[in-house]
């Protein structure tokens, strides 16, 4: 991953390979779908994180002539030397690219992931996923959320977990895996430590069921109150639960679990585990919005994931990941792009 104000290289990277910034907030999910595509297109990137300052970030980022002149002082700097491409995630982001895209007279070649939440001409490639409902020739829609994952960082990921914690391999030998990867609140759904306890409860006892193991992880948006609620709701029994304290196992269990279980209110954290082609359950617990039910829906009937309801079954599909198709779509875009300005 690269470094905010670090460019990612490689030795492979010619000196002359076009430069990429990633426009974005500190949002994790934002920030790991334009990293995750970066990575892809194989070419030098740096991350910058961007936040605009009052009354301008509540203004429609078309509207701002500027816009990458309004950041805030903790916001990183967007000055020449210009990069050649921009990808951005977040609607703020959409604002900073623009604002550089004017000011190089349209040479920089803008990608945006999700809904710009401007007209669609402004940007030169927009990537949303397809419950965002978009359109366009501009327009190239996803089955789910761009992202980071790739076999390389799963393995990796487990030879690092294996060698902290040696147990893993012998419990995996005896036992079926449960990966269960949780997130947290949102605009529509609310998680509390009460029902942050009955989801661990539930887990056990399903995963006791099944002679399975639960091998657990938090989000950033899970919380320190519903994380400690879930701390002590499977304190005393053999299940690991990652609570935030050093080094987070996500990839790790995404390689090692033989089932998947994610709570349904993340689009990115569904996509990267439909990503491995291993049975993926949703766990709900609360509503959501339409667009997020209308993603859930298509993924159910195209026989991607099943809700969860205490058993566990395997089936096949085709994995979600368009990273490498639309990275690959990027490039051909950009030196088309090149040849006309």
């Amino acid at each position: 991953m690269a470094e905010v104000g670090l460019t990612a290289t490689s030795s492979a990277i010619p000196h002359s390979s076009p430069k990429i910034w990633l426009l974005t907030n500190d949002a994790v999910g934002l920030r790991n779908q334009a990293i995750g595509l970066a990575e892809h297109i194989g070419w030098p990137f740096e991350l910058k994180l961007v936040n605009l300052t009052k009354p301008w970030r509540w203004l429609p980022g078309h509207w701002l002539p500027r816009a990458h002149t309004k950041l805030t002082p903790e916001s990183s700097p967007l000055q020449a030397p210009w990069p050649d491409m921009i990808i951005s995630c977040g609607r703020l982001g959409a604002a900073a690219a623009l604002g550089v895209k004017r000011a190089t007279g349209g040479q920089v070649f803008t990608v945006h992931i999700q809904n710009p939440q401007m007209p669609h001409h402004l940007v030169d490639l927009i990537a949303p996923p397809r419950h965002d409902g978009l359109s366009g020739p501009n327009v190239i829609n996803t089955r789910g959320a761009l992202h980071h994952v790739t076999p390389e960082k799963i393995a990796r990921a487990i030879a690092e977990q294996t060698s902290q914690h040696p147990d893993l391999p012998r419990i995996k030998q005896n036992q079926r895996v449960i990966g269960v990867l949780i997130g947290g609140s949102n605009a529509t759904a609310i998680l509390t430590p009460d029902k942050s306890r009955q989801l661990i409860a539930l887990l056990i006892t399903a995963a006791s069921a099944q002679n399975a193991h639960l091998w657990i992880t938090a989000s950033r948006r899970t919380g320190n109150e519903n994380i400690a609620a879930m701390r002590d709701a499977i304190s005393g029994s053999s299940h690991w639960f990652w609570d935030n304290t050093g080094e987070n196992p996500y990839h790790a269990i995404l390689g090692m679990a033989d089932y998947l279980i994610v709570t349904g209110d993340s689009v990115s954290m569904v996509s990267e585990a439909a990503s491995t082609g291993k049975p993926v359950y949703t766990l709900d617990f609360d509503g959501y919005s339409g667009r997020l039910n209308d993603f859930h829906r298509s993924l159910r009937e195209e026989g991607v994931t099943r809700p969860f309801q205490g058993e566990l079954a395997v089936w096949a599909y085709e994995p979600v990941n368009d990273t490498p198709q639309i990275a690959t779509l990027i490039r051909e875009r950009f030196h088309h792009h090149q040849g006309h300005v």
